[in-house]
């Protein structure tokens, strides 16, 4: 039996292959190594968490599914439950704030040596992550948007290059988003632009932030309108 994932934390898994050792940070219930372990298609994992909850949560759902020896679990704030001797090519940090993500990734910065690929979904503050990446040369390899419950979600795959320059806009928008501007991208832009439009509108005449919100509201139709 396998167990059902979200359609986020199912996206978040099919982006681990082809590699095969995972390190889920904030793992919950370890619901997405599990799933990973028992479709075969990781050979270990640590999952982490820093809180006892969630933490005893996963043991049992390990246990339910005989993972014992596939699923390693570690109790630690960030990457500091990574070991010298742990396998980590693939880092997950799903279903936090971009500002957390990025806090962690920069104080485990020295764990990151041997790591291939980064796998981050920010509940907010996407363009957070993407500067972090610009600047520690991470190349965003991968861009997906899903939608669930009416909230929409950006993961981030990167891995670790040379030379990476990204411009203010795909910052904000995602250099890959950017390019393939699939229906949620679209959908959530849309939604967001709507949003502005109605803000900028109450916003009084010499309110020095109507400024900032025009140009918002320019560059977000900017990207829109070549869409078909």
């Amino acid at each position: 039996m396998i167990p059902k994932l979200s359609k986020r934390l199912r996206c978040i898994a099919s982006l681990v292959a082809p590699y095969r050792y995972v390190i889920d940070i904030g793992t919950d219930h370890a619901l997405v190594p599990i799933y990973l372990s028992k479709k075969g298609l990781i050979t270990h994992a640590i999952a982490s968490d820093v809180n006892t909850g969630p933490l005893d949560e996963a043991i049992k759902n390990i246990k339910h599914y005989n993972l014992e020896a596939q699923i390693t679990i570690k109790k630690g704030n960030g990457l500091e439950v990574i070991s010298d001797y742990d396998k980590c090519d693939v880092i997950i940090i799903a279903g936090m704030g971009g500002k957390l993500i990025t806090d962690i990734l920069a104080k485990g910065k020295a764990k990151l040596k041997t790591n291939k690929r980064l796998i981050l979904q920010p509940n907010v503050a996407e363009s957070e992550i993407r500067l972090w990446l610009k600047s520690n040369n991470y190349q965003i390899t991968n861009e997906v948007i899903v939608k669930e419950d009416s909230k929409f979600y950006e993961i981030i795959v990167s891995e670790k290059s040379d030379n990476v320059n990204y411009t203010d806009e795909e910052i904000k928008f995602g250099p890959v988003l950017l390019q393939i501007k699939t229906k949620y991208f679209i959908e959530k832009w849309t939604e967001i632009l709507n949003l502005r439009i109605n803000t900028y509108l109450k916003i009084p005449h010499n309110h020095p932030n109507k400024i900032d919100f025009q140009k918002e509201i320019n560059q977000i139709k900017t990207v829109l309108k070549d869409v078909h």
